[in-house]
């Protein structure tokens, strides 16, 4: 007689499954509690250790991986991003022995551009401190080479979020383009750091429209303050390489972002935009913002925006002391000369020791009238004010009396 081994098994699992069970119904209800949390704590503990050991074998694969592209080539790529010459995509191949025939899996090709990427960013740290720049054009060739930016299309479109992020920030880093057709569907993601970092993107290289998120409402809703050195570098980059810069101080003006017009009104000086600076007087008087505020009367000083220095002096009685101690500093920037009076003033009505401070401050460097004003405020300073003297004519007083 043959035996059905299946039905035996299933037998057995059966009978220790009702056995098991009679035991277990049969204990105390805080027994039969503590008995499913250790449960749950095997299963839940197998489970994180399957998954440790899956970690492991993937980052030990793309370890392997690394190591080889490192390898084969890294050295090649350093001598082609610090060579002056320009190399065309089929010489650079040649140069790296790469077989174009021979297909990539996603995660070769994930982990080449990593590597590209630190490969840049080592040659770049390189050669800022001897003065130079490497060479964008065989950086851009040896993406193409290693036929690169259909990967980039395919995993904008394709891939997972997390790799749809990191595409485009690679985009970015090797400074390569996209096309719109293929940023637009991202650009209103429901996932925060996939919509961010498409808008950013797409500011970075388009020239359709590419600022049109600040004029929207919610562009600051999940605003960061790394996004203030983003837009800063997306704005620089532009710059450096022929694109359209749009007028900054309408957003500082009318933007529906509070957040972004001490951004803009700081980015009107970095980017040397003195036409721009007649504007921002208005929105000075129009705000209660004292950040804002700091940042047009900072702007207006270092772009020596002469005809709003009357404005400023007629404005100061009515500010915040943070904002008085940004007229002042503007006032000195503006060097015209003619303004010592005033920052006298400044300095025998101030109440606060951090205006009072920096209206002295501002005497000692305004020429030969304010440093004449200033000595003569030290010698009639009491015991009460003599350290903001001292500190002024010897700022490292502190240092030495720590010592």
């Amino acid at each position: 007689m043959e035996i059905d081994y299946g039905t035996y098994a299933l037998n057995v699992v059966s009978y220790y499954f009702w056995y098991l069970y009679d035991l277990f119904v049969g204990f105390p209800l805080v027994i039969q509690i503590c008995i499913l949390i250790i449960m749950l704590s095997i299963c839940v503990g197998i489970y994180l250790l399957c998954q440790t050991v899956y970690l492991y074998i993937i980052k030990h694969k793309e370890k392997k991986i690394m190591d080889r592209f490192l390898e084969l080539y890294r050295d090649p790529m350093i001598e082609i991003g610090n060579d002056d010459v320009i190399h065309e995509p089929d010489e650079i191949a040649e140069m790296m022995n790469f077989d174009r025939r021979k297909p990539m899996t996603i995660r070769e090709k994930r982990l080449l551009v990593q590597m590209i990427a630190d490969t840049k960013t080592e040659i770049t740290d390189t050669r800022t401190d001897a003065g130079e720049t490497i060479n964008r054009t065989n950086f851009h060739n040896i993406i193409k080479a290693f036929g690169l930016q259909s990967f980039f299309e395919s995993e904008l479109q394709f891939s997972h979020t997390k790799y749809k992020v990191r595409a485009l920030t690679w985009v970015r880093f090797l400074e390569e383009n996209v096309p719109d057709a293929v940023v637009t569907p991202l650009l209103y993601s429901r996932n925060n750091d996939l919509r961010k970092a498409a808008q950013a993107t797409f500011m970075w290289n388009s020239v359709v429209e590419p600022f049109r998120f600040f004029d929207n409402g919610d562009y600051d809703k999940y605003y960061r303050d790394w996004d203030k050195i983003d837009i800063h570098s997306i704005l620089v980059s532009r710059r450096k390489v022929g694109l359209t810069i749009p007028n900054v101080a309408h957003w500082v003006k009318d933007s529906q972002n509070d957040k972004l017009k001490p951004l803009f009104a700081s980015e009107i000086r970095y980017l040397n935009k003195v036409n721009e600076c007649d504007e921002l007087f208005d929105t000075f008087i129009r705000t209660s913002d004292s950040e804002l505020k700091c940042e047009i009367a900072c702007t207006l000083g270092k772009m020596r925006h002469i005809a709003d220095e009357e404005n400023l002096v007629d404005a100061y009685k009515a500010q915040t002391e943070v904002v008085k101690v940004a007229i002042i500093n503007s006032i000195v920037d503006m060097g015209t000369g003619r303004q010592a009076r005033f920052l006298e003033q400044c300095y025998d009505t101030a109440g606060d020791y951090s205006v009072k401070f920096a209206a002295a401050l501002a005497l000692s460097k305004y020429g030969e009238e304010g440093r004449a004003i200033f000595e003569r405020k030290q010698r009639s300073a009491g015991a009460k004010y003599q350290w903001i003297f001292d500190h002024i004519n010897d700022p490292i007083i502190n240092r030495r009396c720590a010592v």
